[in-house]
Order: structure tokens, then sequence, then C-alpha cells
């Protein structure tokens, strides 16, 4: 199987595989966006959490999960995944893990990301294609219990999470067959991150670097 992956800003893709249409962090989508079968929310920071953008794509039948914060401010029905927490979804089963930062700090001991938020990333399976999004963290000890994965969701740009050397490192750790690139372009960072975390990774792993569909 290789699923169809869009993407529209920062943390945002569209995973369209196996008939089913999955939204990681909604944000700034293009009009017109195909309706979601499952939306996942990694943090409630208002880059990932997009109550305007998760309106236009969610429908009566579509499944979301979200780190307890996020799902805080979301309209029921919605699922609350801590990091360690599981659940599934027919063909889809999702793992919560831990997402935060240990180096980057808005001021000295205080980090936009701290790890009791319970911000998340997401491990998910889709017909035994296992995917990581890493959301919003730091290069973080975890990570070497996560792999082997399929495809990655990794951010590259710094300042609020992983560089791209740190980015490349956790490639390292995770071992993906195909890693994407992101959380950069829109609030932070640029196309240069991206090309570097490129040529840093090791040989033999393949980096993508899409083009953002945008509103």
């Amino acid at each position: 199987m290789e699923p169809n992956i869009v993407w529209y800003a920062q943390s945002a893709f569209r995973i369209d595989a196996c008939g089913l249409r999955v939204y990681l962090d909604p944000y700034r989508l293009a009009p017109d966006q195909p309706a979601a079968d499952i939306i996942m929310v990694s943090h409630e920071h208002s880059d990932h959490l997009s109550p305007e953008d998760i309106a236009t794509i969610r429908t009566g039948e579509t499944v979301v999960f979200a780190s307890p914060q996020a799902a805080a401010k979301l309209d029921h029905p919605v699922t609350p995944l801590a990091p360690g927490q599981s659940a599934r979804h027919g063909r889809f089963s999702v793992r919560a893990v831990p997402a935060y930062n240990v180096n980057k700090f808005r001021r000295p001991g205080v980090p936009y990301h701290p790890r009791e938020s319970q911000h998340v990333g997401f491990v998910f399976e889709i017909e035994g294609v296992r995917f990581y999004f890493a959301g919003d963290t730091d290069l973080i000890a975890e990570m070497s219990e996560i792999g082997p994965v399929d495809y990655a969701f990794l951010p590259v740009s710094g300042t609020y999470v992983m560089t791209a050397e740190e980015a490349a490192e956790a490639v390292r750790r995770l071992g993906p067959r195909v890693v994407f690139p992101m959380h950069y372009g829109a609030v932070v960072g640029s196309v240069d991150d991206a090309r570097r975390f490129a040529r840093l990774v090791p040989p033999g792993v393949e980096v993508r670097l899409l083009t953002p569909v945008g509103r």
C-alpha cells in the first residue's frame, strides 16, 4: 500500500490509505477538502488545534482523537488520549506517545511544550503500515522505543521543536522507510531547514519535501 499524503501547512497533513481519510493537526486547510474519517490533534496550540478548520472536514461520522487539553476544547464526541493510551476504530489503531521539550524554553526553566502538559505524538497503523506523527517535540528518549515505522512526520524548524540536526538523529532511532519534514514555512522555519534535514538523514531513508496545498 502506498498512501496518498497531502501537506497543508505547519504540521497539517491528510493521509488517504486503504479507503480511510486521516487528518493530522488540520490547520490552514485549502477550501473544499474532502470529509475526514479520522482526525487527530496533538495538542491545543492554535497552529495545531484549529476548530475552524476541523469544522470544514468533520461530519457526524468522523472519529476524533486528541491530547487531553486539546480534547477539552473540541466539540464532543472526541476520544482523549494521554501518552501511553491506545484506541482502535475498525482497521485503524493508534497509540499516543510523549511529545515535549528538553532544550527549547520560553524563559529559563519553562519549556514551550512541558512534559506535564501531556502533549502527544501518534503512532498509528492502517492495514499493517505503521506511521509516526511526532507532534511538537524535541529529540526525546522515548523515540528509541517507537520504531521501526514505515512513515514518519518530524518537525525540523527548531525554536519550539527539533532542529534539522536533532530530527536527523530521530530518524536514526526510528528507522523509517520514508520521512516527511514538517513544522516550517508557516510560523517559524523555512524550506532551508527541511533541505538541511534531508542532507543529514542516514542513507537509505527517503525524504519527501512536499509543496503545501494552502488557502
